[in-house]
């Protein structure tokens, strides 16, 4: 069974006030426990960078079982 862990990150979402394209927004997007950030344009970059930092997280954050012994 896969391990649980919780990450978090801050979405701030800039809508246009453009009548002629209300679909107009933009972002920036950012990893709480490392303050990485990025801005984005559209859905999908704002996705790949949550999924990349979750993918560095995991390898930064080994299991328990990983871990040597506290003492000698």
């Amino acid at each position: 069974m896969g391990q649980r862990r919780t990450e978090s990150f801050l979405l701030r979402l800039v809508v246009q006030d453009d009548p002629t394209d209300p679909e107009q927004w933009h972002g920036r997007v950012q990893h709480i426990g490392s303050g990485d950030e990025q801005t984005f344009r559209t859905l999908h970059e704002a996705l790949t960078f949550i999924r990349h930092r979750c993918e560095r997280s995991r390898e930064r954050n080994p299991s328990l079982d990983e871990l040597p012994p506290p003492f000698p």
